[in-house]
């Protein structure tokens, strides 16, 4: 289902149910499951002066927030809380939900300063939103370099020990620095200049071949969420954000991981992140750390695979 889409998808049920007179039962049943689904509200939390913080939340009604978990969503670089709609919109029924867009991302304001983008400034954001809602039992669930704040979060221990619940990895960045050839460097610094440039990397090296999700309706969003960001977001990353070297931190990981893989990822392939992340964390403490690999899916998993990820992330909840 297109992730950019999702309401007009679920009024077009309604009416459907409603102006059907054969089948008559299927309002109550529309009703009683748009009533379940909490439907997001767009917040900020305002840190300093210069960052503003925009996050989507639902809330499951009837949901005990001290037994169950908020799910709190970090987005890759380029993308927004958006990102995250189709996946959200899987497990809002059963669980509280935060897709939050990082500094410079999305509605997210921030400083006009190359240097405020990093993986630090990234995890004190989060820990911030964390504290200021009063958040007491979360798991963190980062996409790509949302995945190394949410590991910087987890390995820095900031929060009081019991807040912070597991990890969900998502295609993560590993925790080591990402060295380039000059060539592809400069590619990656380029990609976000346009949305012919965003669409092409979208289309070419983030996606899997062919997938299904990506039709032109997402792929537009997903370039604009691109292009959007900020000169100093879009710089940071590829400039030294993704060079940052956490592993010192990685190895301070208490709580149980899932790092979920998709098989024709280019970027963080399952062969990566077997051996950089899930060996790793499993070297240190046996069984910390259980994988998944979806099918037919590239880098954009929450995009291309959101049903396989909300079905992986809730079977590694509901286990815990």
């Amino acid at each position: 289902m297109n992730s950019y889409h999702v309401l007009h998808k679920e009024r077009e049920m309604a009416h459907n149910a409603i102006s059907d007179p054969i089948e008559p039962y299927c309002l109550s049943y529309v009703l009683e499951k748009l009533l379940v689904m909490s439907t997001p509200v767009s917040k900020f939390v305002k840190i300093n002066e210069d960052v503003n913080l925009h996050f989507n939340q639902t809330n499951p009604a009837g949901v005990d927030f001290t037994k169950v978990p908020t799910l709190i969503f970090l987005h890759f670089w380029g993308g927004s809380a958006d990102t995250w709609s189709s996946v959200v919109r899987a497990l809002s029924p059963s669980f509280p939900t935060i897709a939050l867009s990082f500094r410079g991302w999305g509605a997210s304001s921030g400083p006009a300063e190359a240097e405020a983008y990093s993986i630090s400034h990234f995890a004190s954001d989060v820990e911030a939103v964390i504290q200021s809602l009063g958040l007491t039992n979360v798991i963190l669930v980062g996409h790509s370099m949302g995945g190394k704040v949410a590991t910087a979060i987890a390995g820095r221990h900031r929060l009081p020990s019991t807040i912070l619940k597991a990890l969900v990895l998502v295609a993560p960045a590993p925790p080591g620095p990402l060295s380039l050839p000059s060539h592809m460097k400069e590619q990656q610094i380029r990609a976000y200049d346009n949305t012919t440039n965003a669409e092409a990397v979208i289309r070419t090296v983030l996606t899997a071949p062919g997938s299904p999700a990506l039709t032109d309706a997402v792929v537009r969003d997903l370039a604009g969420d691109m292009v959007r960001g900020n000169e100093f977001a879009k710089y940071a990353w590829p400039h030294y954000g993704s060079a940052e070297d956490i592993r010192p931190l990685f190895h301070l990981i208490e709580v149980p991981v899932l790092v979920v893989a998709g098989k024709s990822d280019v970027i963080e392939s399952p062969e990566k992140m077997i051996t950089e992340v899930q060996e790793d964390l499993n070297s240190r403490r046996s069984g910390l750390a259980k994988l998944v690999i979806i099918e037919d899916s590239g880098h954009l998993l929450p995009i291309e695979k959101p049903d396989g990820v909300a079905s992986a992330v809730e079977e590694f909840v509901r286990a815990l």
